[in-house]
């Protein structure tokens, strides 16, 4: 991927009961019902208008929770990862941890990230992170075994690596129609794919010389994430 001028693609913040976890029982099934507007039909800002929680948000909202410390969020597109866990963390001992996590993307889209040409290499001291994240774009990353040894250098040990995907079948057909993805704004690089199987994925995090993997799913299956360990 080619670094390119900004673009307005993302519509603020998503609002904080479409982050708020876990769900109401009304707002899972309003969720469900409205679930083919919101996963396949509208944009992120436009499900949040309707009350349906985003794609964005389900997967923010998984991630939250998981980060702890400096945090480096590599494809980080707008940042909103990193706002909202400052915004989080911005009243209490931790904020200053929050404060100097950094959020590195290929492509400018005007979120205040370090840019990069790859992700071969990021500017970043060893040992120098307590979480590292790829939310929903190993698959967008051709260099992702490259990307992932990064995360491992970069990372303390004991610090922990978060990876959200969607699987190879259902990211083909739903980047072939979501008309308003960011991937319809942008080159497509040779080697990046449209979703990456948990065996795959898995595979790459072993290989990187993680630990303690552990996988869990969420919106309906259809999205998993992983938490593993460098090693202490």
């Amino acid at each position: 991927m080619q670094n390119e001028p900004s673009l307005k693609m993302f519509e603020g913040a998503p609002p904080a009961w479409a982050l708020s976890r876990p769900k109401s029982v009304l707002q899972s099934a309003y969720d469900f019902v409205g679930a083919p507007l919101r996963m396949i039909f509208f944009p992120d800002h436009v499900s949040e208008g309707w009350h349906l929680t985003s794609l964005r948000a389900e997967r923010l909202g998984v991630v939250l929770d998981q980060l702890d410390g400096r945090c480096l969020d590599i494809g980080a597109g707008d940042n909103m990862l990193l706002k909202l866990y400052r915004e989080r963390l911005r009243q209490t001992e931790r904020a200053e941890s929050a404060a100097a996590s950094v959020g590195v993307d290929v492509v400018d889209w005007g979120g205040d990230c370090v840019i990069v040409p790859n992700c071969s290499y990021l500017p970043f001291s060893n040992a120098s992170f307590d979480t590292v994240t790829f939310i929903a774009c190993l698959n967008h990353i051709p260099e992702r075994k490259d990307a992932l040894a990064e995360a491992f250098r970069v990372l303390k040990p004991g610090g922990r690596v978060v990876i959200t995907m969607i699987g190879s079948l259902i990211g083909k057909v739903g980047h072939a129609i979501w008309w308003y993805s960011e991937d319809k704004h942008r080159e497509i690089a040779e080697g990046e794919v449209m979703g990456m199987d948990a065996a795959d994925v898995e595979k790459l995090i072993r290989e990187a010389g993680f630990v303690d993997c552990q996988e869990t799913g969420f919106v309906y299956g259809l999205n998993r994430m992983w938490v593993a360990r460098r090693p202490a």
